[in-house]
């Protein structure tokens, strides 16, 4: 038994329900992860190949990009319904946490039927949209509803999880309630003539049922989801069917499929300690120094920012190796998990960052720009906590300085490290040399961290390398989800000319430039407080870009001030993830985190002021490379 199976069914066994139900709906769910790893395994063993024979065999297979993509779709459903299952899917929690039991249960049982009824726009919009989508593909030849079916495939589950989320009597009337509820709202959307709001814009009821959705807790994604088809009560923009044609479209780009091949990297270097070795080489350059092991913390962020490109990672595995370490060595814990915590914002500011593949999908920029963009930025960001660290460690006579590390030291690390450190030379020579794109480096770089782990430093088991590919593939399915969600929400927000009213305001309030970018940082700012990462940029980067162009930043620029930005949404309250992260791991009270994490924020902040002032820090060294 693998210890997510230990996890699941030790949950079940906390309350009483049929133990028959519970074994069947566990062994469907370690199915269905089963079937996932599958498709994860599949999506890497393709496009590897397809590299190999173009660059080995000069034969490269034509049809591998869209098997990947066809493969990628299948993913994000299948994770959604584990998602579903798991409750892994990224919500807003604050408001509920916030009622009493009566009201707080109301709340809920409303969530958890906005939750059924958008299972059940899956269910019938998706086999809407397979029965009617004809042909075949060009490449693979398959039916194209093939590809479409797994969607109401997965809704038919995911409706089955929620019924039987709990099995004992109590439990399964109000799963059945909320269900029953779930349609009723379903059938009742589905006639345009009961509406009241027929007379209301579309984009207007979309945000508006998009942020009450939110607040009461529905998971971001199903909120986005849900909004966009309440506008189908208002004005027919985009029929059913065609919003699940929209996200399926949105989430195909051959340059997403890099998301769960970087994911899957970090993963890889987490298992068995290979990042330990990083920690050993930062700790040969910077232990010796005022606040060392803080100064080790922030510089093993800066290269884990250059394989990974996952915050969430970064401040799992630094809470787990570091923090009881500076806390042995005199380090409040408090301070500890805050240098973690925001440290842990470099690897999506420094390449391959998953964010600027997220952001590449929704503007269009070259993610090779955004990835060499992205370097001065994060080296600053991590000088400037650098210089924080020193300044408080000096206030609070934290770990004086030691013995500098003998040369020999720092080369025996560096030589240990350096097979682990060749996944950021793989990943961004490739890219910027243009030998493959970003997708195909990213399963380079899967390829390569499995050879090392595995075979090379024999570091993790079968066992092990399974439950990281069963994690991963939830994880990256639940992105894919967000970004597909994402594409039908933006495309009502330009039908509606949003973005078009928001240049004509500023223009008529003339605006000059300086004031345009310190409110679209304020409001980037508020929204990093309330949104995840992601979705924060999914919503808002469609709504600024125009607007920031017109104004004359270039859209790369845009994006490296975009992430810095939101990044700090991960350590600001309410939501503040990655110092949840930290607190969760570590069993430190959060709020006290948030307290020490504050000089850094400011430090990042002047950071984020000099990147927005001179462009040349985000475009300089692309064009010093001959761009």
């Amino acid at each position: 038994m693998s210890d997510t199976d230990f996890i699941v069914s030790e949950a079940a066994s906390h309350r009483p329900g049929n133990p028959k139900l519970d074994t069947f709906v566990l062994w469907l769910a370690n199915s269905l992860r089963a079937l996932n790893v599958v498709v994860l395994i599949a999506m890497f063993a393709v496009v590897f190949a397809s590299v190999f024979a173009r660059y080995v065999l000069n034969n490269a297979f034509s049809w591998s990009e869209e098997f990947a993509i066809w493969a990628f779709t299948w993913l994000i459903f299948i994770g959604t319904v584990l998602g579903i299952r798991d409750k892994r899917h990224i919500v807003v929690d604050l408001f509920l946490e916030m009622l009493g039991q009566p009201s707080r249960s109301a709340v809920e049982f409303l969530r958890d039927s906005c939750v059924a009824l958008v299972v059940f726009i899956l269910i019938f919009s998706g086999y809407d949209l397979a029965s009617k989508v004809g042909g075949v593909s060009t490449l693979l030849q398959w039916p194209n509803a093939l590809r479409y079916g797994i969607i109401p495939a997965a809704g038919f589950i995911s409706l089955f999880f929620l019924l039987l989320d709990r099995t004992d009597r109590a439990g399964l009337i109000r799963n059945a309630a909320t269900v029953a509820v779930g349609g009723a709202l379903y059938l009742l959307i589905r006639a345009p003539d009961l509406s009241p709001f027929q007379t209301l814009s579309p984009s207007l009821l979309m945000m508006v049922s998009f942020f009450v959705t939110m607040i009461a807790g529905v998971p971001v994604a199903f909120a986005m989801l849900l909004s966009v088809f309440f506008t189908t009560w208002s004005a027919e923009l985009l029929p059913a069917p065609a919003i699940i044609q929209n996200m399926v479209s949105g989430s195909s780009k051959f340059i997403l499929l890099a998301i769960p091949f970087f994911l899957t990297t970090g993963y890889l270097l987490n298992l068995g300690g290979l990042t330990t070795r990083l920690i050993d080489f930062a700790s040969s350059i910077f232990g010796h120094y005022r606040g060392g092991l803080a100064q080790v913390n922030v510089f093993n962020s800066v290269l884990i920012g250059g394989i990974s490109g996952s915050s969430s990672a970064d401040a799992a595995s630094d809470s787990k190796m570091l923090v009881p370490e500076m806390i042995k060595r005199g380090y409040s814990p408090q301070f500890s998990c805050a240098i973690t915590a925001i440290s842990s914002i470099l690897p999506n500011i420094l390449p391959p960052a998953i964010a600027m593949l997220v952001y590449a999908s929704v503007s269009n920029v070259s993610v090779a720009k955004l990835f060499t963009a992205g370097v001065v930025p994060g080296l600053l960001v991590a000088v400037a906590l650098m210089v924080m660290v020193n300044i408080i460690s000096r206030r609070r006579d934290y770990q004086t300085s030691t013995t500098r590390a003998p040369l020999k030291t720092v080369w025996l690390t560096f030589v240990r490290a350096l097979p682990v450190m060749i996944i950021a030379v793989i990943v961004l020579g490739c890219i910027r040399l243009g030998i493959t794109t970003a997708t195909e480096a990213g399963v380079m770089a899967v390829v390569w961290a499995f050879v090392i782990g595995k075979f090379i430093f024999k570091e993790f088991s079968w066992r092990e390398a399974y439950r990281a590919f069963e994690e991963c593939s939830v994880d990256a399915a639940m992105i894919g989800f967000l970004i597909a969600c994402s594409v039908p929400f933006a495309w009502v927000l330009i039908a509606e000319g949003v973005p078009q009213t928001l240049i004509g305001w500023a223009q008529a309030g003339e605006f000059g430039p300086f004031m345009l970018l310190l409110l679209m940082n304020l409001l980037l700012f508020v929204a990093g407080m309330f949104l995840d990462l992601t979705p924060a940029m999914l919503i808002t980067a469609p709504l600024f870009l125009p607007l920031m162009m017109q104004i004359g930043i270039d859209p790369v620029q845009l994006g490296i001030i975009m992430i810095i930005n939101l990044q700090l949404g991960g350590v600001t309250p309410p939501v503040g993830i990655l110092v949840f992260i930290s607190a969760q791991i570590t069993r430190i009270a959060p709020y006290p985190i948030f307290r020490e994490v504050i000089p850094f924020i400011g430090a990042v902040l002047v950071v984020l002021a000099l990147v927005c002032a001179f462009p040349v820090l985000t475009l300089g060294l692309w064009e010093f490379m001959g761009g």
